[in-house]
């Protein structure tokens, strides 16, 4: 008979190491991940990730995002019907996220710990950019495909490293002209398949289990409570300054991160031999 332990696997593990007040600190962040979430619609994995790098690997971080995200995401995915024909619209970026999230799983396996918190901090000052400066593209029809599946596969390795996929995959819709319940719908079936696909190669690899999965699922409590909360915020406070704020302290958090992995001293170091 098969015995279920929460010790097991990557969360499992790294959770079991520590004390109250970092449990506590997780905790924290996901419920400010969805507050943030419920004033601005940017991304849960956006704003907590800096926060649970103080806390946990980049590898366990990464998983316990991943069912916050797909909870969230499966509801808009399938609001409105149509979900197989608005699948084989996005087809290219879909197939760019299986690829990406296989090579970047890989990838985030095989890096050092310091390495990979340096590799996610810089991610996350990417997408911060990208949602700051807000990129306008336009993608002819000829040019659709093959831009679509870049740029999932881009999203991808963001996702399986940082936990942000969103800004690359959003200027890849607005640019094909998605907008308004297609886009929500969109990027919400992107996403979905985009973390199963990550969720699928960390078991493949014998490096996450059913426990990691369970303890991800309850990880979605207080980011829903953060959204709820939230809520009633959201006609109060200015959505662009406050987005603004948000960003600004994601740069700053995601710079500490790079700093903190030690890159820049070992870089040095190395110069100076």
């Amino acid at each position: 008979m098969p015995h279920f332990t929460f010790a097991t696997g990557i969360l499992g593990a790294s959770l079991q190491t520590l004390d109250l007040y970092a449990l506590l600190g997780i905790a924290v962040a996901l419920l400010l991940g969805g507050m943030v979430k419920g004033v601005v619609s940017i991304g849960v994995p956006l704003v907590a990730m800096p926060i649970l790098s103080h806390f946990l690997p980049i590898k366990a971080a990464v998983l316990l995002l991943s069912m916050p995200i797909i909870l969230g995401n499966i509801p808009q995915a399938l609001e409105g019907g149509d979900l197989l024909p608005t699948v084989k619209r996005i087809a290219a970026p879909l197939i760019g996220t299986v690829i990406g999230n296989l090579v970047g799983v890989s990838v985030l396996i095989s890096l050092a710990p310091h390495r990979a918190q340096a590799a996610a901090g810089t991610l996350l000052m990417i997408a911060a950019l990208l949602l700051l400066a807000a990129p306008r593209l336009t993608l002819s029809p000829q040019w659709a495909k093959p831009a679509g599946l870049a740029l999932g596969f881009g999203a991808a390795l963001m996702e399986s490293i940082a936990s942000v996929p969103g800004p690359l995959l959003a200027m890849y819709l607005i640019a094909t002209g998605a907008t308004g319940k297609a886009f929500t719908k969109q990027i919400a079936i992107i996403l979905v398949v985009s973390i199963i696909t990550l969720v699928a190669a960390f078991s493949g690899g014998a490096h996450a289990s059913w426990a990691d999965l369970a303890i991800s699922m309850c990880a979605s409590v207080p980011v829903i409570a953060g959204i709820l909360l939230a809520r009633p915020l959201r006609d109060r406070l200015p959505p662009a300054t406050f987005r603004m704020v948000v960003l600004l302290f994601v740069l700053a958090a995601a710079a500490q991160m790079i700093w903190k992995s030690g890159i820049f001293q070992a870089l040095s170091g190395t110069h100076a031999l």
